[in-house]
């Protein structure tokens, strides 16, 4: 028999005041806790635009070779391109399919998928987190605005890390170098205890066991606009020639797609027409060390196959009007196309162009990169003059984006 009922009674109700207590306060923060931290890994696609991806998925000693798309690819996947390679890896909300971050992946570059973590519930206060390490090679990662929560991107390399904000940026990785340029956007790179942030238009070196170089001389962008934030009208010069007047012309309006704003070409008629956006640039290059191109091209839709019968109705055409250093007007050109030819009639080079350069066929609705880093040393060019992009046909839809044109002095 107890001494002290009373006492016990007060002991047992005083435990199950605090028990009631704790359980109204802890399930709550644990319910809030499980909404706000559960994490999901967002969705994740390679799409292979030339060449081979050796793809290697965690646990597995296999590597798949990739010649086309890989989708549902999960955290910690490592990615290699050969050589010659070319690729595309988008990273997409799991709720809505929005793209949260596009790497455009050339060759000899091998990375890996570290993180990709989206918030599960709507709710949740949490970013998106994406980090990816880049071993070695180049790649151009573009970091996406998103509506509804934040975006926390990293890119680590062997020499540094660098967080990422919305914007788009260029990393050239060695065994001892890191570069990395804010093609738009910010960036804090940080190694060996020290952090410099870069804006847009800046670039930086960072060796092998070193702090980051400092702001470097930034490469010149020849490109007005090239990524379309300002009125085409500004900056672009965009015409029609129709082989009928009365047909309709074609138009060319600023779009998002993908993350980017991109220029459109649209037009729908019955005989052939070609519509343009030409910008003149006008600059003395003697002197530049190196001169690269780089711009993004996506084919929706074409009706002539290839690029007519004397390949010149490609629904996207490039134009790089130059001189040479005899003073002599020239012009580089480059074709792309989503619609073979099952006769194998139509040419895969323009003839009336002056200078054979193959078409590049891509996949419809396929945003593919093209890049060239070594027009000093292909076409020896003393001024650039002009830059054009046309479509041509009788109806096609095409987009260009991040046009940029970048010289070193």
């Amino acid at each position: 028999m107890r001494r002290n009922p009373e006492r016990f009674a007060w002991t047992v109700l005083l435990i199950s005041l605090f028990l009631c207590v704790a359980l109204a306060i802890a399930v709550p923060l644990g319910i809030r806790s499980f909404i706000n931290d559960t994490t999901e890994v967002a969705l994740i696609t390679l799409e292979v635009q030339q060449g081979t991806a050796l793809v290697s998925l965690p646990g597995s000693d296999n590597p798949i070779g990739v010649t086309t798309q890989k989708g549902n690819l999960p955290e910690n996947s490592t990615v290699g391109m050969d050589a010659s390679g070319q690729a595309v890896l988008t990273v997409r909300a799991p709720r809505d399919g929005s793209t949260l971050l596009n790497v455009q992946i050339y060759g000899s570059t091998n990375l890996e998928i570290v993180q990709a973590g989206a918030p599960r519930f709507r709710q949740s206060n949490q970013p998106y987190q994406l980090t990816l390490h880049v071993e070695s090679g180049r790649v151009r990662v573009t970091v996406a605005g998103s509506l509804d929560r934040p975006i926390d991107a990293r890119v680590i390399t062997p020499q540094s890390t660098t967080d990422l904000q919305e914007g788009s940026y260029a990393f050239d990785i060695s065994n001892e170098v890191m570069q990395v340029t804010v093609r738009e956007g910010e960036a804090d790179v940080s190694a060996k205890g020290s952090t410099l942030p870069l804006s847009q238009g800046q670039r930086t070196l960072v060796r092998l066991g070193s702090r980051p170089d400092g702001i470097l001389s930034p490469e010149s962008n020849l490109i007005t606009n090239g990524d379309f934030r300002r009125a085409l009208a500004d900056t672009w010069d965009v015409s029609n020639d129709l082989q009928v007047p009365t047909e309709p012309p074609g138009t060319v309006t600023i779009v998002v797609s993908g993350g980017r704003r991109a220029a459109q070409f649209d037009r729908a008629g019955f005989s052939h027409a070609q519509t343009e956006m030409r910008q003149v640039i006008s600059k003395n290059v003697r002197d530049f060390r190196s001169l690269k191109l780089h711009f993004v091209v996506q084919i929706i839709s074409q009706d002539v196959p290839v690029c007519g019968q004397a390949g010149s109705e490609c629904p996207m055409m490039m134009r790089l009007d130059y001189k040479d250093a005899d003073g002599t007007d020239r012009s580089f050109f480059q074709g792309f196309y989503s619609l073979p030819d099952p006769n194998n009639l139509n040419p895969n080079y323009c003839t009336s162009c002056g200078t054979r350069q193959e078409f590049i066929p891509i996949a419809p609705n396929f945003s593919y990169t093209f890049a060239k880093d070594d027009l000093m040393k292909l076409l020896a060019p003393t001024q650039i003059t002009g830059i054009t992009f046309y479509a041509s046909g009788h109806s096609y839809r095409a987009q260009v984006s991040e046009i940029e044109l970048l010289g070193e002095q």
